[in-house]
């Protein structure tokens, strides 16, 4: 029994120490992409709810309009995501016809016709909860709107590095 514990393990193919460096290196570039969100006060997570469509904007308003937005467009039925078994059927969809053979770029273009339908749905309805929540506002809280917007965009910008 002891002699089996001195045979020597088989060397790890270089093809998969890569793989492990790689995997290794995306991991950490991920966990910095989130701890650099959190650290600057974003929502940790890809699908931060409403500001997949309406980004600096919905990051502006102040917490009681921003909740009012969310709760708002949350009420819609057709905003919400498609779910897990809707995803992974149209990306069975997709695969099968990228395996056509002859290919049918018509079919392709109608799944992607699909999700900027759906994209497009969810851009408007994100402004036009905005656009109502603005006609709401006293000039006041336009005013202060426009400036906590326009410290947002120079954030995203890199800060006042950009200003001249």
């Amino acid at each position: 029994m002891a002699e089996d514990d001195k045979t020597p393990k088989p060397p790890i193919r270089r093809s998969l120490r890569i793989l492990l460096i790689v995997s290794l290196a995306l991991n950490l570039m991920v966990a910095g992409v989130i701890v650099g969100g959190i650290a600057k006060g974003r929502a940790p997570g890809p699908f931060g709810g409403i500001d997949m469509t309406l980004g600096p904007f919905a990051r502006a308003l102040d917490d009681d309009h921003r909740r009012e937005l969310r709760d708002h467009l949350r009420g819609q039925e057709g905003l919400r995501p498609p779910s897990r078994r809707d995803r992974a059927e149209a990306m069975r969809d997709f695969m099968a016809a990228l395996r056509a053979d002859p290919f049918d770029p018509a079919a392709v273009d109608a799944i992607f016709a699909g999700q900027r339908d759906r994209a497009t749905a969810g851009m408007r309805a994100g402004q036009d909860a905005l656009l109502a929540q603005l006609q709401a506002m006293t000039a006041a809280e336009r005013a202060a709107f426009a400036d906590r917007l326009d410290h947002e965009l120079r954030e995203m910008r890199g800060g006042d590095r950009d200003r001249d």
